[in-house]
């Protein structure tokens, strides 16, 4: 398994790629099978899609805008950055899809039967052993939701994860990249037949408390909380902190997200402000009759050391990592200067590391906040 990477602070789109690709392969015969890209709004994506899919017109290439990027070594924004994969070991298949509009059960059964067609297997041959399913979804239409459960119950034990599209926090508009085209609004699913040993990693910092809650009212297509355990929601949310409403801001919500505990997994609701109407706003889908925690927070650095301790073994470090770390972490992670520190130890773990920060992160059928999701790949 060969990895390429490379990267650029350039804003011209064929200057960025001419300096991230530099140091690559010209032989064709060493072209790789899939490129990942990851940019930050200071270039420009359909532009980035259209010169890597002609430069590379027998590669896969998927990827989408960020809020910050992850490489080798090192963590920065307003760059481009991108890692190409070569291996007889690994066959890809990837599916676009358009708009996340009128995307459901039927949609993603097509797409699914798309991505096996393009394997050349069938659904009763695949194995959370040798498979594994990628997406990266537009993080602005708010239905990122729906997508990632109708694609996980296509997928079924099959390990699924990814990352929602940023836009360095612009909150405007985000793209995701699939073969030569840029898309808005809409999603890419890569799915992977794979020889190569892989590991799927799930990390985060926060752990349950001792404050269990019931969303007792919610507008669930707003991913609005109006009412917890009965209370007005931003109220009740404020006083459990000891803090008025009033008080409420960014970097209380980032300091005390609230879990969801399903199937005995912890996985972070992030909440993004309070309404008009008194109410919490979210970042992922809420439902009501869910049950929430008030978490408690611990060091970032030691929990992720803790979380990849499993990835080195006998056999050395992964090949590849690659990496889906939502914004809030990296916020608070510059907010302590951490963020090169998390960056060397991860390199630690792998060889090569890519990576951007999401405004959401996939981990099989649900979609995640102030969560990393990260999948090793290969050994060396």
């Amino acid at each position: 398994m060969q990895v390429f990477e490379g990267y650029s602070e350039d804003t011209d789109s064929k200057s960025a790629v001419s300096e991230a690709i530099k140091d690559w392969p010209v032989d064709d015969a060493q072209q790789p099978e899939i490129i990942f890209v990851f940019h930050s709004t200071k270039q420009n994506s359909q532009e980035i899609a259209q010169i890597l899919s002609e430069r590379f017109p027998n590669s896969i290439i998927a990827g989408c805008t960020t809020a910050g990027e992850w490489r080798t070594g090192h963590y920065q924004s307003q760059s481009l950055v991108l890692t190409g994969i070569l291996s007889s070991k690994i066959h890809w298949a990837l599916e676009a899809v358009e708009s996340l509009d009128d995307f459901n059960a039927v949609a993603a059964s097509y797409v699914y039967d798309a991505l096996l067609k393009k394997l050349d297997v069938r659904r009763s041959d695949l194995t959370p052993k040798r498979h594994f399913c990628m997406g990266l979804i537009d993080g602005m239409t708010g239905l990122d939701g729906a997508a990632v459960a109708a694609m996980a119950n296509e997928l079924g034990n099959v390990p699924f994860l990814g990352g929602i599209a940023g836009d360095d926090l612009k909150f405007e508009k985000t793209y995701v990249i699939a073969n030569g085209t840029a898309i808005s609004g809409g999603a890419v699913f890569i799915l992977a037949e794979s020889d190569e040993p892989f590991k799927c990693i799930k990390h985060q910092h926060f752990v349950p408390g001792n404050i269990d809650m019931v969303i007792s009212k919610a507008d669930e297509v707003e991913r609005k909380v109006l009412r917890l355990d009965g209370k007005p929601a931003a109220a009740y949310y404020a006083r459990l902190l000891g803090l008025k409403v009033e008080d409420l801001n960014f970097q209380i919500f980032s300091d005390h997200p609230l879990i969801y505990v399903y199937g005995g997994e912890p996985y972070v609701r992030s909440i993004q402000g309070v309404g008009d109407d008194g109410s919490l706003i979210f970042y992922c889908a809420i439902e009501e009759g869910m049950v929430l925690n008030l978490c408690e927070h611990r060091d970032m650095a030691s929990e992720l050391e803790q979380s990849t301790s499993g990835i080195v073994d006998d056999s050395g470090k992964a090949k590849l990592l690659f990496m889906c770390n939502c914004v809030f972490r990296s916020l608070e992670a510059e907010g302590q200067a951490q963020s090169q520190i998390l960056a060397r130890h991860v390199a630690t773990v792998a060889s090569h590391v890519i990576g951007f920060n999401t405004y959401g992160e996939l981990w099989n059928g649900l979609h995640i906040n102030q969560t990393l999701v990260a999948l090793a790949l290969g050994r060396e």
